[in-house]
């Protein structure tokens, strides 16, 4: 994949995040079914998603 298009996806993958972690925090009535160690391992491998491929659009080949 090209690293212009893997670090336009990191970068809207971090917007994303930081807009919804936004909502959540001032939004507490609305809540997943499961408990919140799944909705952190959740968060914590969406991060890490974007970590990875926003690391990648930087490695030289």
């Amino acid at each position: 994949m090209n690293k212009k298009v893997l670090r336009i996806i990191s970068i809207f993958m971090f917007i994303g995040f930081i807009v919804f972690f936004i909502f959540a925090i001032n939004n507490p009535q609305l809540s997943f079914p499961w408990s919140n160690t799944v909705s952190y391992t959740i968060y914590g491998v969406y991060l890490l998603t974007a970590l990875i491929l926003f690391i990648f659009s930087y490695m030289k080949k």
